[in-house]
């Protein structure tokens, strides 16, 4: 497999953030990934072709347009340091997917989160329904979640905070209302010791993104709901739109540096089309 430590040292020397780096690193090792699996030619060989199948490929998921067009920049980066470092003759480029699609919902229906929700609370697992709860009452990114640290809460008797380091290293501040502070609390009353302060402490020590993945996988698998962290994300965005939260507090919670990013959440469902013709009276 192709080394990487070149193209992380390139991405650092362009001073991207480590959660950047990251997400760079995994899509490039997926690019390899389905690469190989197709051909045994090295990358001095990878053409325009490869790069226009793969976004073929990309779009065979169940993962929504904006996921897919982050994941091509990402690609195009990686292109970009193979015909810098001369390991391709050309620079390659794909061109992202049109964003006609990339105001669908993307979160889970109401039904859906009750069956979730439920059933991770019946098993009785703290940890779990911090998680859970975290998630759904701060919208927390899955890699802002397993970087909570003890020392980023605050928990009083009514109200508390959660600070927040998100892209581009931007500091923010969450407050944490009531369900997820009795989340906070009664998770830390069985916390294991560790030596690190990261809040999420599993058998091997700090929970990493694919724990959580598993995690909420393994609860979904159970009730029948496909769920990721970044759709209980969308969730709390759509339903605070809904609700006539302002776009820019939504903004501030949600950790976006563009409020035209915020402006996805502004979708209508079927089920709100449905609702609005049901309520009407001539």
């Amino acid at each position: 497999m192709l080394d990487l430590s070149g193209f992380e040292a390139y991405l650092r020397s362009k001073e991207r953030s480590r959660n950047t780096i990251s997400c760079y690193i995994r899509d490039s090792k997926a690019f390899i990934d389905w690469y190989s699996s197709r051909t045994d030619c090295g990358f001095d060989k990878l053409i325009e072709l490869d790069a226009i199948e793969y976004k073929k490929h990309l779009l065979n998921t169940s993962e929504s347009v904006v996921t897919v067009n982050r994941k091509i920049s990402s690609i195009n980066i990686f292109f970009k340091w193979l015909y810098e470092s001369r390991i391709t003759p050309d620079e390659i480029k794909i061109k992202p997917v049109k964003n006609r699609d990339a105001r669908q919902y993307k979160g889970l229906e109401e039904r859906e989160l009750r069956k979730l929700r439920a059933e991770i609370h019946r098993n009785r697992n703290k940890m779990h329904i911090c998680i859970i709860e975290i998630l759904l009452g701060t919208g927390l990114r899955v890699s802002e979640l397993c970087n909570i640290r003890l020392r980023d809460i605050e928990i009083s008797e009514r109200k508390g905070s959660l600070r927040v380091i998100g892209k581009g290293n931007v500091n923010r501040t969450i407050p944490l209302n009531k369900d997820v502070r009795k989340a906070i609390k009664d998770y830390l009353a069985v916390r294991p010791k560790d030596d690190s302060d990261f809040l999420l402490i599993g058998q091997r020590g700090a929970l990493k993104r694919n724990a959580i993945n598993l995690i909420l996988e393994k609860y979904g698998k159970r009730v029948d709901v496909e769920v990721t962290p970044h759709q209980l994300r969308h969730t709390l965005g759509y339903k605070l739109v809904k609700e006539g939260t302002a776009i820019t507090t939504i903004q501030q919670i949600l950790g976006h540096e563009n409020i035209m990013t915020t402006n996805l959440y502004t979708v209508t469902t079927e089920q709100d089309k449905a609702d609005a013709l049901e309520a009407l009276e001539w």
